[in-house]
């Protein structure tokens, strides 16, 4: 059975902290206010106001200019560290005390890779496009545990663009921060918008928790748990084990195609 301590949650609501504490989760990460997309986020003092033992997910892109207005925040005591997708803040944070995080989804798909970028981060999270196999490669030949993408909905891809202000703009619309659409072949995505870009979610529900146990636990330094879009009580049956129905197990026995040489 997986560790609760081992299980990092993704928090969208401030409010359930205590909830989720009461069923034995220790370690939260908090998408920043302003340095967040796709997520719920939270300012510096609500965060430190807390009182729990977190990291930040500082996703998007940045300028220069995003950089410096970094540098100046005052970083609550209570965060052990901040996971990273632009590698500017990470070369600008890389001398402090606080744990960084590499999390550049879909770049972190093999071996080679992650013990390159684990030779600068303290860990990385694995991507959501690789199978079982190589999830169990990759954790016999790193060098540092690493955190897997374990329950919720995965982020498919994020946009600088407001693609939803755009499109409403485009229709003569109301203008939307959130929808859900699908593509000709009834394939479905959810999508959310802030001031700083588009994020685009899979319609389905990752859940690969009962594979991770047979991996190696010392090679794993957290399961990651993404609370966004999901309710108190589908998180209980997560966090508690239990089964959770209309879930996929993403790419885990199905590689995915990245080249036309890897088509067979």
């Amino acid at each position: 059975m997986m560790k609760k301590d081992k299980i990092l949650l993704n928090i969208s609501n401030l409010e359930d902290i205590d909830f989720y504490q009461k069923l034995g989760i220790s370690n939260f990460l908090f998408p920043l206010e302003g340095f967040s997309v796709g997520y719920s986020s939270f300012s510096l003092e609500d965060i430190s106001a807390t009182n729990t033992q977190g990291y930040l997910l500082v996703n998007r892109l940045l300028t220069d200019n995003d950089i410096d207005q970094f540098l100046k925040l005052q970083i609550p005591k209570n965060i052990k560290g901040i996971i990273v997708e632009d590698v500017g803040l990470f070369y600008v944070l890389k001398d402090s005390s606080l744990e960084l995080i590499n999390f550049q989804n879909h770049l972190n798909n093999s071996y080679e890779t992650v013990n390159f970028w684990t030779e600068y981060y303290d860990s990385l999270v694995l991507s959501t496009d690789i199978t079982i196999d190589e999830i169990t490669e990759i954790l016999d030949r790193t060098k540092k545990p690493l955190i897997i993408n374990t329950f919720g909905y995965p982020m498919i891809m994020y946009s600088r663009r407001k693609l939803l202000s755009n499109f409403s703009k485009h229709l003569g619309d109301k203008e939307k921060k959130t929808l859900n659409i699908k593509n000709s072949d009834l394939i479905k995505f959810q999508l959310k918008e802030n001031e700083y870009g588009t994020a685009i979610f899979d319609d389905h529900l990752l859940d690969i928790r009962f594979v991770t146990q047979d991996l190696d636990d010392t090679k794993i330094k957290f399961y990651l748990f993404n609370s966004e879009f999901l309710t108190r009580e589908t998180m209980e049956k997560a966090i508690c084990n239990e089964i959770v129905t209309n879930t996929t197990d993403g790419f885990l026995h199905k590689k995915t195609i990245y080249r036309i040489g890897d088509i067979k």
